[in-house]
């Protein structure tokens, strides 16, 4: 009778094929992954009720587009909305906001509501500015109460 020590009774498993096959199986669903946009964030532009276009008043504007034009050190040179050119300076922006409740009404008004603003904003414009821009669309001051203009920004393309 042959005697046999308790360590060669042991059978050495060999671990490595196991690791590729884990291997394999996570690079497979990595690959396989579909990133799926956020739940919620839906950006649906409803039309507007019969009701409300058979008033006299003056159609609002639905969208506003303005391009913001850098000057060579980053600083706002012009704001153009449409025809009009507004200086980059706070006296132009002073009369941006003017020109908004032309044709938005005084703030707080459902027409601000509805309105949106487009900022076309050059590549080199300092941050800061763009603040600004968004400050004069919002809203201002008056007799110390704060009047909301427009509420809904967003940022376009500047090259289309």
């Amino acid at each position: 009778m042959v005697k046999v020590k308790k360590e060669e009774l042991k059978v050495k498993m060999d671990m490595t094929p196991m690791i590729d096959i884990v291997f394999l199986l996570l690079v497979f669903f990595i690959l396989t992954l579909k990133i799926v946009t956020a739940e919620g964030d839906f950006n649906i532009k409803m039309p507007i009720s019969a009701a409300a276009s058979t008033t006299s008043e003056k159609e609002p504007p639905t969208a506003i587009l303005l391009f913001l034009k850098a000057s060579g050190d980053g600083s706002l040179s012009h704001v153009k909305a449409g025809e009009r050119t507004f200086q980059g300076t706070k006296d132009g922006l002073m009369s941006l906001r003017q020109f908004l409740r032309n044709q938005l009404g005084p703030g707080g008004t459902p027409a601000a509501a509805v309105t949106e603003v487009e900022l076309a904003c050059d590549y080199n414009l300092r941050y800061r500015n763009v603040i600004n821009v968004i400050t004069a669309c919002t809203g201002y001051v008056e007799n110390g109460q704060v009047l909301r203009m427009i509420e809904r920004i967003k940022f376009r393309d500047p090259t289309k």
